[in-house]
């Protein structure tokens, strides 16, 4: 009676190693028919990694070619952007930024292609946000770039214009342009990123009107005497010429030529120049050449 039970026994082993087998076969097949199905896909995947990393190579290697063509690296070097980006530990150049970030923008791009071909529409989806953002950090990076050549430009400008109508404070009305066009810049790069500064951006332009306004009252002020010079000098060109000899007050010489504000004397002592306005505030002689 005992060997019965134990035939039973090892049939019941032998039927669920049999079902085992059965169930593994066919999990195996399905895996099989399944790498089948998508081996295609993944290698067109692979493949398209492999073409985007290279055509991001080209486009790295174009855009630093470029932007080295026409002396990015020098014109930013005269900005405070080279500074910063030495302040904050990236030793990188300008132009090796935006290749990189034109590099990344390439990959990212191949990247969701190869989501979409392997059917990860999670994976793409989220790859999409970051490619997205990346035109937006190489738009704010070049305002700025672009921006502080501009506020550097503007601030000679104005600096060297000032220093020919020698009105004075040149060198601080400059750096007062530069700073108020740097805030603009900064404001706008940011903004450009994606965040809402339109609060602040507000109040940063009242503040910098209100400065503008006391700067430009105190120059209109301080300006007033070499305007009143400025004019007078244009009336006496009509009624003095260089090479006459006069007398004005304590002084006696030849004139020289006209200044932007006065008359340039040859006196005995040297050369003297005169404001213009002290000609119709003090009575002067004509002299007969000697």
């Amino acid at each position: 009676m005992a060997q019965p039970r134990k035939l039973l026994y090892f049939d019941s082993m032998d039927l669920i190693i049999a079902r085992t087998q059965t169930l593994f076969t066919a999990a195996a097949v399905q895996v099989y028919e399944r790498l089948v199905g998508i081996l295609p896909e993944a290698l067109l995947a692979i493949l398209t990694v492999m073409v985007g990393w290279i055509v991001a190579s080209v486009v790295y290697s174009v855009i630093v070619r470029v932007l080295a063509f026409f002396a990015v690296d020098k014109l930013v070097a005269k900005t405070p952007l080279d500074k910063m980006l030495r302040g904050i530990g990236i030793g990188k150049s300008a132009t090796e930024i935006i290749g990189l970030l034109f590099f990344w923008l390439t990959i990212l791009v191949t990247l969701v292609l190869a989501s979409e071909i392997l059917r990860l529409p999670q994976v793409s989806a989220a790859l999409a946000v970051v490619t997205s953002y990346i035109p937006q950090v190489i738009a704010a990076f070049l305002i700025l770039i672009f921006g502080m050549l501009l506020a550097r430009f503007l601030q000679t400008v104005v600096t060297q214009s000032l220093s020919d109508a020698e009105i004075g404070y040149e060198r601080t009305i400059g750096k007062g342009v530069q700073v108020t066009v740097l805030i603009f810049v900064v404001l706008a790069a940011v903004e450009q990123l994606g965040l809402n500064l339109s609060f602040i951006t507000t109040n940063v332009i009242l503040l910098v009107a209100s400065v503008l306004l006391i700067i430009g009252l105190s120059v209109v002020v301080g300006a007033r005497t070499v305007m009143e010079n400025i004019l007078a000098c244009q009336r006496l060109r009509r009624d003095l010429a260089p090479g006459m000899r006069i007398r004005i007050a304590d002084l006696e010489g030849t004139i020289r030529e006209f200044t932007i504000a006065g008359v340039m004397l040859d006196t005995s002592g040297g050369r003297t120049v005169v404001p213009a306005t002290h000609f119709f505030t003090h009575t002067y002689t004509l002299l007969q050449s000697s």
